[in-house]
């Protein structure tokens, strides 16, 4: 395991700082290998949070050899703990039941931060009101003013990392690491938006669930014995229309319902 860190003067306006209690949040994202959180693996986990003093640590945890995914999850879960909250970008639907499955199948013992700032789900459902066609991270920061020094995204990573197990190249190791690291150093800036978000009030929330899609999606889990984790009462009108779209051509597993759910917040 190879692990490096950084500290940065990352400031964002006093008010956004406190009103969100920027200094208790562990920021923290993951690249692996596939999205098959049994066959694939976590290659990397980046972790930052600010410190006493005001900067923002990042530790990066990099798999030099596949072997190296559980020492990572050890030392990620030595690192978090005593957090009770973390931050991600998208981390409900990906990066935490990944990090769940790894520590289980690894055996260790991990009690995950109370509380997920899931920023993605935050700013979803106001994006557009913002002139953007996307909601991805990098459409977000590139909105914030955010530049980037890397240029791949997690799927490159993935083949990169592939290369790198035979090569054992450090120039691709810091390319990926390059990418992991802004995704978690620019975390903290996005609470900009978030600010806006919350403090404009011309800025609305997409509509929720009506009335009768709400009637109709739990008719059809209960003719089709569906048992979903997620509470329909909270979700978009968009999140109800793909997952009745997703019931009425047959697919019934509930897991994937609850995800289409989650990624259409």
């Amino acid at each position: 395991m190879y692990i490096r860190e950084y500290n940065d003067e990352l400031v964002v306006p006093s008010e956004v700082y406190e009103r969100y209690d920027l200094s208790k949040i562990a920021f923290f994202d993951i690249e692996t290998t596939g999205f098959n959180k049994v066959n694939d693996v976590i290659m990397l986990v980046s972790l930052g949070y600010y410190t006493e003093e005001k900067k923002f640590y990042t530790k990066q945890y990099y798999a030099e050899y596949i072997e190296d995914e559980e020492c990572i999850m050890e030392e990620f879960k030595k690192d978090i703990d005593g957090f009770d909250y973390w931050c991600s970008y998208n981390g409900i639907a990906f990066d935490e039941p990944y990090v769940k499955k790894k520590m289980e199948m690894h055996k260790i013992e991990f009690k995950a931060p109370s509380n997920h700032i899931d920023l993605y789900r935050l700013i979803k459902p106001y994006y557009t009101q913002f002139g953007l066609h996307r909601c991805n991270l990098k459409t977000i920061e590139k909105y914030l003013g955010i530049k980037r020094r890397d240029q791949i995204d997690g799927g490159l990573s993935a083949q990169l990392y592939k290369q790198y197990l035979y090569t054992n190249n450090d120039d691709i190791r810091d390319t990926i690491m390059l990418h992991n690291y802004e995704d978690v150093l620019n975390l903290p800036i996005l609470f900009n938006l978030i600010y806006k978000i919350d403090t404009d009030p011309s800025i609305i929330k997409e509509p929720g669930i009506t009335e009768n899609q709400l009637r109709y999606i739990k008719s059809l889990i209960h003719k089709n014995d569906i048992k979903l984790k997620t509470d329909l009462k909270n979700i978009s009108k968009k999140a109800a229309s793909r997952a009745i779209d997703t019931i009425l051509k047959g697919n019934l597993d509930a897991e994937n319902i609850d995800f289409i759910i989650k990624d259409t917040y």
